[in-house]
């Protein structure tokens, strides 16, 4: 009986761990064509997973809303290139969302609440680039379809 116990409680706790693993932080990863992403970053657990792997990948964005810059998580985020190719496209984008492209010259196209923002930034080194989306809807100060202006390489 005593190992039948020791036998339940062992499977009790290995259950408990895995299902404790499994709500950690998660930051959905992926690959479209030859782009590598991460997008995520809710939760403290989650935020510090993002920015572990921050430095590898060469494109950052940080999406937040209004004065207080609360993080936003569903924005519709584009990159092209500069022949127009779509490089990535994703739906749910954000708080944070990271990218590994080649070097070159991108635009930035993020809709959000109906509203889109529009950067373009160029990747010349493995350093990377951030860039702060901020969709301010307070009085009506959006910051609507701006070129550059916020992005900061590191």
């Amino acid at each position: 009986m005593m190992r039948i116990t020791k036998f339940l409680l062992s499977g009790l706790i290995c259950t408990i761990a895995l299902l404790s693993i499994a709500n950690i932080a998660y930051a959905e990863q992926g690959k479209a064509d030859d782009v590598i992403y991460a997008n995520g970053g809710i939760g403290q657990e989650e935020a510090d997973e993002m920015r572990a792997k921050a430095g590898n990948f060469n494109l950052r964005l940080y999406l937040s809303e209004g004065k207080q810059g609360q993080s936003i998580t569903d924005a519709q985020i584009t990159i092209t290139d500069k022949k127009g190719n779509v490089r990535l496209d994703l739906s749910g984008g954000g708080p944070m969302l990271f990218v590994h492209l080649e070097n070159g010259n991108y635009k930035i196209s993020a809709n959000y609440n109906g509203t889109r923002i529009t950067r373009n930034v160029a990747i010349a080194s493995h350093r990377g680039v951030n860039v702060y989306l901020n969709w301010k809807h307070e009085n009506g100060d959006v910051d609507n379809d701006t070129e550059d202006g916020l992005s900061q390489g590191i």
